[in-house]
């Protein structure tokens, strides 16, 4: 594979430049690594994101992403998907101090190849953005798909050969997980069976996920995978980093944005639809994964 240019920057004053490595098939699939510093000023690309979507996985440092009509505020562990037609234009500027980031450029026609025939099981604004074009846009916390996205990215951006296609790969796994629903009808994405029982890590997320307004029930969960508990709980800490009772937290958070951003519940009642019973403890983990309260967040989404 060819090295591909980096999108345009605009020049805002920055006493030291962070460095960009860009790698990919230029017209169906680019992914891009953006790392290093900014002491002063500030960072900003302005991108056409015409016939394509823009995944940003946010792992280090804060900054905006926004378009004509929607913005987001990028936090460490959080990311964004963005795309759009012909007018479809996005800007990222990123703030200083450390900063580590990963992009990836879907065209719609590497999507629609793939992804194309399965129109009925599509999260419902991707499947109208492959038909009918428009715009696509959406912010949530990183889970462990992303992460693994992330690892994977990160090794690639420094090899080129099979660790290119590896990153190729969890794409489209990502794009699997991600953009599916459980069947067609509903209104979310989903992961589908082949990936979900896999591995007993990632058998045990997806069944967090599922019963996310469930309290966690170790002995029942490992034993549903098929391996102890003591053993689960190691594995799950030792390969994502975090304990099972904050994956359940993060993918309540999770799931709590996606309800507000539907604009179809209040705070009270996103916060009992994801398993809490007390709006001061949703609150407080709400604050402590997305950064900000959810009446914060709710009001920042309609404005």
């Amino acid at each position: 594979m060819s090295e591909s240019a980096a999108p345009a920057r605009t020049g805002e004053k920055i006493e030291k430049p962070i460095s960009e490595m860009w790698w990919g098939e230029a017209n169906d699939l680019r992914c891009g690594r953006v790392a290093g510093r900014i002491v002063s000023g500030g960072w900003r690309w302005k991108v056409s994101s015409e016939g394509a979507i823009w995944l940003w996985l946010n792992r280090e440092g804060s900054g905006l992403v926004w378009g004509e009509k929607d913005r987001f505020i990028l936090k460490p562990g959080m990311y964004a998907m963005t795309g759009g037609g012909k007018a479809g234009e996005w800007s990222c500027v990123r703030y200083p101090g450390m900063h580590t980031l990963e992009v990836i450029v879907i065209s719609r026609e590497w999507l629609r190849e793939r992804l194309g025939k399965n129109m009925d099981w599509l999260h419902p604004e991707l499947g109208k953005w492959l038909r009918d074009g428009g715009s696509v846009a959406f912010c949530g916390l990183m889970g462990v798909w992303e992460r693994d996205l992330c690892e994977a990215l990160a090794q690639a951006a420094q090899e080129a050969g099979p660790s290119r296609l590896l990153a190729e790969a969890r794409v489209l796994e990502w794009a699997a997980v991600r953009l599916f629903r459980a069947k067609p009808g509903d209104g979310g994405s989903s992961f589908c069976s082949a990936i979900r029982d896999r591995d007993p890590v990632k058998r045990a997320i997806h069944l967090l996920r599922e019963r996310l307004d469930q309290p966690l029930d170790l002995t029942s969960l490992a034993k549903e995978v098929g391996v102890a508990p003591h053993h689960l709980s190691r594995r799950v800490s030792s390969e994502t980093g975090d304990t099972l009772q904050r994956h359940l937290r993060r993918i309540r958070i999770e799931r709590a944005c996606e309800a507000l951003d539907s604009g179809k519940m209040n705070v009270t009642e996103v916060a009992l639809e994801v398993g809490y019973q007390s709006l001061s403890h949703f609150a407080k983990a709400f604050r402590e994964e997305a950064g900000e309260s959810p009446s914060k967040w709710l009001a920042r989404k309609r404005g």
